[in-house]
């Protein structure tokens, strides 16, 4: 007992001295990682996914190749649903919504940890078990209230992430993303890749002649955001045709869609938000056509609003 209490002493003592340098430079060192897992590792798994107290579960199987990195997603519990991912593009769903969000089951291969303690305070939080497997949890905090806190938990074998939990500047848990199984045997992971029936064909093409899908850089975005892939997507390449530009800080991204509407055609301003995620949209006119602008992310709510109302000053250079 008297050698148990002292090395919880010395364990209290080196959390309490070690300064934030430390801290971070270990941190980063996990989040690297975790990056590298995103690129090289290939498995099969299980996990529940909750946000606003709506519990799901999917399964998920992602295969690193020659061809690039391959990934499906099917949803397993309430409405079918199903997702089929080339390199990080969409190219299968069950329905028409392109808003594809974040793929819980891994972060982004770009994370560049350095970047990101411009933005963040890390902290590693100590050990424990998910999904049979030992893990490290990395705790982030952001500097700035344009975007919200994590919590990593990385696998200490490949560096995967196995569980995240997102809250907000209240410590109010916004999602939950845990893995209940996985594996790493190419007989489960490579068997699980083929999209079903349902799956329609998400096409990256020109809109016709006539149909302007424009691309509107907003006037402000959050400090340490870029922008990154941008491209026209439709289902089935017979429209509604969508543009999308995605915007990262390398751990949390946001995506701008902008829809022609026509003349015909109503939609009003709308903000909606679940869990972490929020949606505001805003009817605008361009060049005597109407469109309708929403941004989409993991991001809070002030924030989205800020830029979709920067997108009002946006239409006057509206470009293709």
């Amino acid at each position: 007992m008297p050698r148990l209490k002292s090395v919880i002493g010395w364990l209290g003592a080196t959390t309490l001295f070690a300064s934030p340098a430390l801290w971070a430079a270990d941190s980063t060192l996990w989040l690297e990682r975790m990056a590298q897992a995103v690129r090289e590792q290939s498995y099969h798994g299980s996990y529940v996914y909750e946000r606003s107290g709506i519990f799901t579960t999917q399964d998920i199987w992602k295969q690193v190749g020659d061809d690039g990195i391959r990934e499906r997603l099917l949803q397993t519990a309430g409405r079918y649903q199903e997702w089929l991912r080339q390199d990080g593009r969409l190219v299968c769903a069950t329905n028409s919504s392109l808003s594809q969000g974040r793929s819980q089951a891994s972060l982004r291969a770009g994370v560049d940890p350095e970047q990101l303690l411009e933005w963040y305070s890390m902290r590693n939080l100590g050990t424990t078990r998910i999904a049979s497997r030992d893990v490290t949890v990395i705790g982030i905090q952001p500097k700035d209230g344009f975007r919200f806190a994590h919590e990593l938990y990385i696998d200490h074998e490949t560096g995967l992430l196995l569980k995240s939990l997102l809250v907000d500047e209240s410590r109010e848990l916004l999602e939950r993303f845990q893995f209940t199984t996985i594996s790493l045997d190419e007989a489960d992971y490579s068997t699980g890749l083929e999209p079903g029936e349902s799956c329609r064909e998400v096409s990256v093409v020109e809109p016709p002649a006539g149909v302007d899908v424009p691309f509107w850089e907003p006037q402000w975005i959050p400090p340490g955001f870029t922008l990154g892939e941008r491209q026209i997507q439709s289902i089935n390449g017979d429209g509604p045709y969508v543009s999308s530009q995605i915007y990262s800080d390398g751990l949390t991204s946001f995506t701008l869609f902008v829809e022609p509407l026509g003349r015909d055609k109503l939609a009003e301003d709308l903000r909606a938000r679940l869990g972490p995620t929020v949606a505001v949209s805003r009817r605008l006119m361009a060049d005597s056509d109407f469109y309708l602008a929403t941004v989409v992310g993991e991001i809070p709510p002030r924030a989205a609003e800020r830029i979709a109302d920067s997108l009002s000053e946006a239409v006057v250079g509206a470009r293709r």
